[in-house]
């Protein structure tokens, strides 16, 4: 592999996942940015990165960066990675979401068009041993053709929606969304991770194929979600029935659960399910499960693909127009919501419409 000059922009927890894996390809982390000095601090020591800024602009001004990570919270991904392009770089891993509406995504995806630089979203999904696995069965057609796809998660849309969204497009192949239609749950202002979050939220997905999909999401799910039921507000709960209920979420609910429906069978897989992935195909009257290898590192297969089209050009399967089209998905969630009415594709609203409701008063 050639060598690289590697910056990361946030030194949160998901820095680490991509500070591990740049270490495992041999490649250096020349320089990071936080403007937190502790977390600076840190990567210092846990990875040998030198120099170290709290300006995220110096660094990309004076380092002459290959490729950047980054890893902040979503409300600043468009603008940095507006400058990281500007700035030369290479090649951008931009954590998920890509942005918080889809006027940033645009910008995002325009700069990197401009200066010829490689866009990837963090949706690392796309490499992980169990999700890999399962598409294989689909597209092998072990379970006939698929006709319904059912995916269950704990977590607000942008936040790890985002995940199953675009883990759910992965089983569809990618197709065009026809339309969405769906809704929200907010009982307060609440935000996370810089941006505002629904509570629970669900939404029906028509694919160009005709292949459909449902989604269901609570950020505090009712134990033991069995059944994936939407539960309740975390104000609608007493305080320590709340807590117990967060943290189980956190620990124990569904995780990007996702249910394939075929015409000779079904596929289940899940990274908290157990087992992690089964299927049954034609005839079949047990569940066939897989042998996995949990030696498959999906962040740092995500960075092999970013080099790959740094390198040759190559597709990556989480470029940032692959990226745009998961955040349609959640903004026509929002929308569908707002109005009360299906929204078909392409999605003409450039705004986040939770913010919009929340401005004008109307949650």
């Amino acid at each position: 592999m050639k060598s690289y000059r590697v910056g990361i922009i946030g030194c949160g927890s998901i820095a680490n996942a991509h500070a591990r894996s740049y270490r495992a390809l041999g490649l250096n982390i020349a320089a990071a940015a936080d403007i937190n000095q502790e977390k600076l601090n840190m990567f210092k020591e846990r990875y040998g990165v030198k120099n170290l800024y709290k300006d995220y602009k110096q660094m990309l001004h004076k380092e002459a960066l290959d490729i950047l990570s980054i890893c902040t919270w979503p409300p600043l991904h468009s603008e940095m990675t507006v400058a990281a392009a500007e700035a030369g770089v290479k090649g951008v891993l931009c954590e998920k979401p890509m942005a918080t509406c889809l006027a940033e995504a645009d910008r995002m995806i325009e700069a990197c068009e401009k200066t010829g630089a490689k866009l990837a979203v963090g949706h690392m999904r796309r490499f992980s041993e169990i999700y890999v696995k399962a598409r294989r069965l689909v597209v092998d057609k072990v379970v006939g053709e698929p006709t319904f796809i059912h995916g269950i998660s704990v977590g607000d849309l942008l936040s790890d929606g985002t995940h199953l969204v675009d883990i759910v497009r992965f089983f569809a192949g990618d197709q065009p969304v026809n339309w969405v239609i769906g809704q929200i749950d907010a009982h307060e202002k609440r935000r996370r991770y810089g941006h505002y979050v629904e509570d629970a939220a669900i939404c029906y997905i028509e694919f160009r194929n005709g292949l459909t999909a449902f989604i269901e999401m609570s950020a505090f799910t009712k134990a033991p979600l069995k059944t994936g039921t939407v539960g309740f507000s975390k104000e609608s709960l007493p305080k320590d029935l709340a807590r117990a209920q967060s943290i189980y979420a956190r620990r124990k609910a569904k995780y990007c659960s996702v249910y394939i429906q075929g015409t000779e069978g079904r596929i289940e897989v899940g990274e908290r399910e157990q087992p992690p992935l089964r299927f049954k195909g034609k005839g079949d009257a047990d569940w066939n499960v897989p042998q996995l290898r949990w030696d498959v590192d999906p962040f740092k297969l995500e960075i092999e693909a970013l080099i790959e089209s740094i390198e040759q050009g190559k597709e990556n399967p989480c470029s940032g127009k692959q990226g745009r089209q998961t955040l349609e998905v959640l903004m026509a969630v929002f929308e569908s919501s707002r109005r009360r009415e299906t929204i078909p594709f392409p999605l003409e609203v450039m705004d986040h419409p939770l913010t919009t409701m929340i401005e004008k008063g109307e949650i």
